[in-house]
């Protein structure tokens, strides 16, 4: 199995947050109930609910992977069941501003075993030899239930293949892989690779101005025959006039750099050898003084012996 997180421009909107999470079995039972995964959109949110989809998805992970004998059918009931009592107590603390702005979807999967819910405007596709299938369509006509509240209430279940592929979209990145028949082309992708995925996002569509400020994600997971789970981080794909600001600022500023650097290093070259003729002059200064402090030494030493000479002839 290996699971793509490709999340587009986040962090941009101060009033519009979203993320994927992936929870993997971490013990013999925590792995009968297989991988639990989450993608979430918050639109129109406030300050104070900037870790709303992060303490939804913990909520409902801790509830899942609780340790009793369940199937994961049961597991996500029990799951669905906490994330409506999390919301639910969120009301109650009078923090609504999320009622009709939250797009939360959940996937289980166990082997080939799919099970999936969601709420709120997300695409979830399976795309399995070539055809391209809205699998979460019938989900998008289920509607709140206020009393008591349920955000989460259908679950659909079905058996996947070997090759097949699940994505999760928001509304914005879904509507832009369509028009740029982009699900079409990761269809044709095999096998299924990072590079290969960066390459295909790096074209002439994202490119354009269009496609350089898309907000959202694509949640993506290949169902590969005895293959481990395989995650690698998650891939941030920025706007194209941000991601090539820097670079080009540095290099405008590398040539006068790099001619200050050189001049300078000439300059230093060239001191050295008035150096050496300084050095040479002080010197020969030096002897030159020395001379006739020695000739006035030597002529002091004559006279004293003179007169001693004189005094002993006297005495």
């Amino acid at each position: 199995m290996q699971i793509f997180e490709l999340h587009f421009n986040p962090r941009t909107r101060d009033d519009h947050f979203f993320d994927s999470f992936v929870y993997e079995p971490e013990n013999i039972y925590e792995k009968k109930l297989g991988s639990l995964f989450a993608v979430g959109e918050l639109k129109n949110a406030l300050p104070q609910n900037s870790k709303l989809l992060d303490n939804l998805a913990r909520a409902i992970k801790n509830e899942y992977y609780t340790l009793s004998l369940k199937t994961p059918e049961k597991a996500m009931s029990e799951g669905l069941k906490k994330a409506n009592d999390f919301l639910a107590q969120e009301i109650k603390k009078e923090n609504v501003s999320w009622l009709g702005n939250l797009n939360f979807a959940l996937i289980s999967l166990k082997s080939f075993d799919l099970i999936f819910t969601k709420s709120g405007n997300l695409k979830i596709v399976l795309i399995r030899g070539g055809k391209i299938i809205d699998i979460g369509k019938n989900l998008d006509l289920q509607e709140i239930e206020p009393y008591p509240l349920k955000i989460f209430f259908n679950l659909v279940s079905g058996k996947l293949a070997t090759k097949d592929i699940i994505l999760v979209f928001t509304k914005e990145i879904y509507d832009f892989f369509l028009e740029q028949k982009l699900l079409e082309q990761i269809s044709r992708l095999e096998p299924m690779s990072r590079k290969k995925i960066k390459e295909l996002l790096s074209i002439s569509p994202f490119s354009q101005k269009n496609g350089g400020g898309i907000f959202g994600i694509c949640f993506l997971v290949v169902l590969n025959q005895g293959v481990a789970i395989q995650k690698g981080p998650k891939e941030i794909f920025l706007k194209r006039e941000k991601k090539f600001l820097f670079p080009k600022i540095f290099t405008s500023f590398k040539k006068p750099f790099q001619k200050i650097r050189r001049f300078s290093f000439k300059k230093c070259f060239l001191k050295k050898p008035k150096l050496k003729m300084r050095c040479s002059l002080f010197s020969s200064m030096g002897r030159i003084t020395k001379i006739p402090t020695i000739k006035k030494k030597l002529i002091l030493i004559f006279i004293l012996l003179f007169l001693l000479l004189l005094g002993f002839l006297i005495f």
